[in-house]
């Protein structure tokens, strides 16, 4: 089961952006990073953070929140803001949820969250797919990795650009599709050109001098689709 019909069509995915807290700085850099995002254009933000203990990462989830908020003061953007692999964080906090293949199953992430959530699920090959569509409970399907990234070790091998558009021919109309790994401004251009319905960066933002601007550069490559 899905989330009910039209919610992931409310939501604009060309550009997902993944925290990343040690290359933020820190957990204290990170929602300014969130709001920098969101401000430049970014329509997901997926709190990733492996390490932090439970507590410490619901804080730095309700912190980015209102970062979120702010950047809608702001500029009147708001993204959508997603868990990762932390059910638990999500339920009690009521946010859309991403897991990988590893991070239990899918469908009991469903029956905690219901119908009024979104779930993300990590994609890296055609058999993982094909076990999704048979019985299509994730909203949006994570590609991965596009190509290798250091932001990501435990990554499968690379899909490179071939495997993406595979992919994402095969989901179609089930599930939103978005690439990740190494994706940047200078490559990103040839990412949407395979049909996925949105980019998932990291460093793209993170690392960049001024995030703001480099989510603004990212969105506007899907004006040349």
């Amino acid at each position: 089961m899905q989330a009910r019909p039209g919610l992931a069509d409310a939501v604009d995915w060309r550009l997902y952006y993944v925290t990343d807290t040690a290359l933020s700085g820190g957990p204290d850099e990170v929602p300014g990073f969130v709001e920098a995002a969101v401000a430049g254009g970014a329509g997901v933000v997926q709190i990733r953070d492996k390490e932090l203990p439970d507590d410490a990462y619901r804080e730095l989830v309700v912190r980015c929140v209102a970062a979120n908020e702010r950047a809608h003061d702001a500029t009147g953007r708001r993204a959508a803001i997603v868990v990762n692999d932390r059910l638990s964080v999500a339920a009690d906090l009521g946010l859309h949820f991403h897991q990988g293949q590893d991070d239990g199953d899918v469908r009991r992430a469903r029956r905690v969250l219901g119908e009024g959530l979104l779930i993300g699920l990590s994609i890296s090959d055609d058999e993982q797919l094909a076990a999704e569509l048979a019985d299509p409970t994730a909203d949006a399907l994570g590609l991965s990795p596009v190509w290798a990234t250091p932001t990501k070790e435990d990554t499968a091998p690379a899909l490179g650009l071939d495997g993406v558009a595979r992919l994402t021919l095969a989901a179609r109309g089930a599930a939103k599709t978005l690439a990740i790994g190494g994706i940047n401004l200078v490559n990103a251009g040839s990412v949407i050109e395979t049909g996925v319905d949105g980019l998932c960066v990291v460093s793209a933002i993170t690392s960049s001098p001024d995030p703001r601007h480099a989510a603004e550069q990212l969105l506007a490559l899907w004006s040349h689709r």
